[in-house]
């Protein structure tokens, strides 16, 4: 932390060199001990980030060797004192929004739900406010964990509650309490999927399928004695439970068979691929109304990246919003990556990427028959690559 805020004051620039001889251009810059960070080198350019005060000797290098140097970016407080000095009337309307930020923050501008599906949120909000949690209320005045307990208390259909403080904002998190389940039992079980059947046992029904009949999906193998009818209780009535539990109608029992499942896949012995590396930059800015002023870091300093922008909302009074709202814009470098792949690599690619699909198809519980790898390659350059999987698993469902 104390490095990135060291390199953040002092000033950073981020430069391209291109050039015929820029081996001597990297030389020389060593003998003049100039330090380079993030260092990145193609047979013809050099791309570094180094201290804004090595850049004047740097340059010097650059013209003992002929080479060309261009600023892709400049980061660091210098950079943006140089900037703010030209615009002294906004930083003084930023200090005073922000001195009004300060002041605000220590208030309760606006209470959330978060957890409720049957207790009205006018509820939460109603027996919240009864207990001190309400908009234009000091924070300091209040024990959040005290007032959780006695909110909990109040509403019964609750059995747990809290609240957070975030900003100026009160989140109060509930958890309801659970209703009696209710079990639903349906007529027909049908047919999950295509499969083969082998194995039959009814419980309950008629059977409408034999073993070693291959069924598709959505088939009836099994069907309930007294037709399409669905039955349901609640578990909180025990009595009509049970009643309905003997009289249910619907089919019972299991039906096991033979699926199939198949995964292709084509990988290439030669292509680009662009990466992330992992390395981020972030940029802080204020917005006001539709304007938007980048404090730090305006542009991207990587060639390649992904930008990211969040908007951070700093006050909210029921319809009426801030004006103001701070940005934060993450740029993450990308790179562009030539790889050549010899056909065994091309093959286990193209297989782990074909088994990671396979292992979201087949349920957890099948029974693994048979596992075969099928190469399908007809064009130069290509591999193309089919796993297939024989599993034994259950076949009947509800339908639904």
């Amino acid at each position: 932390m104390f490095t990135k805020l060291t390199r953040y004051y002092k000033g950073r620039v981020y430069i391209k060199a291109k050039g015929d001889k820029v081996s001597d251009f990297i030389n020389k810059a060593l003998q003049a001990e100039i330090v380079f960070f993030n260092v990145k080198r193609t047979p013809d350019s050099f791309t570094a980030e180094i201290n804004i005060e090595d850049f004047s000797r740097l340059r010097k290098a650059a013209r003992e060797a002929e080479v060309r140097i261009k600023i892709r970016a400049k980061y660091g407080f210098p950079f943006v004192a140089v900037r703010w000095r030209k615009r002294k009337g906004l930083l003084l309307g930023i200090l005073i929004v922000f001195a009004a930020l300060t002041i605000l923050s220590q208030f309760i501008l606006s209470v959330s739900v978060e957890g409720n599906e049957r207790v009205p949120t006018e509820i939460i909000l109603t027996e919240a406010e009864k207990l001190g949690v309400k908009q234009w209320r000091f924070k300091n005045q209040l024990d959040l964990d005290e007032v959780s307990k006695q909110l909990q208390e109040n509403l019964s259909d609750i059995v747990w509650a809290t609240m957070e403080e975030r900003g100026t904002n009160i989140r109060i998190r509930v958890v309801e309490k659970t209703l009696p389940e209710k079990v639903i039992y349906k007529g027909d079980l049908v047919a999950a999927k295509t499969g083969y059947v082998e194995e039959i046992i009814i419980i309950q029904g008629q059977p409408a399928v034999k073993e070693g009949q291959l069924v598709e999906a959505g088939q009836v193998l099994i069907k309930a004695a007294g037709g399409m009818v669905e039955y349901s209780y609640d578990m909180g009535d025990k009595k009509d439970s049970q009643e309905n539990i003997v009289n249910a109608p619907a089919a019972k029992g299991f039906v096991r068979g033979k699926v199939w499942y198949s995964a292709e896949k084509k990988v290439l012995l030669e292509e680009d691929i662009v990466e992330k590396t992992g390395r981020t930059v972030i940029g802080w800015g204020i917005k006001i109304r539709d304007r938007v002023i980048m404090i730090t870091n305006q542009n991207s300093p990587y060639a390649e990246s992904d930008e990211e922008t969040q908007s951070y909302k700093l006050l909210s009074w029921r319809n009426w919003d801030f004006p103001v709202e701070i940005i934060k814009t993450q740029y993450e470098q990308k790179e562009t990556i030539h790889v050549q792949r010899q056909v065994a690599e091309a093959r286990e690619h193209a297989e782990n990427q074909a088994r990671e699909e396979l292992q979201k198809e087949v349920p957890a519980d099948a029974k693994i028959l048979q596992d075969r790898v099928r190469i399908l390659t007809n064009v130069d350059g290509v591999e193309i690559l089919r796993v297939e999987v024989e599993t034994f698993e259950e076949l009947a469902i509800y339908r639904e």
